[in-house]
């Protein structure tokens, strides 16, 4: 998978805005992508290790702690793009 940095995501969202709500997009999109890396990291952990059962319990909690990271980042994404649209 190619490398995404978040300058990258900045300077292609200033196409649509030159706003704030721009770098906020492109801020909640590079931690989103962030955070499903960091959920494939743990599911392949959890694959390929041999876990107890308090550790698969810690490795799901960590995966939940990513998963509310990357709704909130959602809700935050979809609240900056209503706002560029509706400007």
């Amino acid at each position: 998978m190619k490398e995404i940095h978040l300058e990258q995501l900045m300077k292609k969202l200033s196409l649509i805005s030159p706003r704030r709500e721009k770098d906020e997009l492109a801020i909640d999109l590079y931690d989103i992508y962030e955070s499903s890396q960091n959920i494939e990291k743990l599911l392949n952990a959890m694959i390929d290790s041999q876990q107890d059962k308090e550790q698969l319990i810690d490795t799901l909690i960590e995966i939940e702690v990513e998963l509310d990271h990357i709704n909130w980042h959602y809700n935050s994404f979809k609240k900056q793009l209503k706002s560029l649209l509706t400007d």
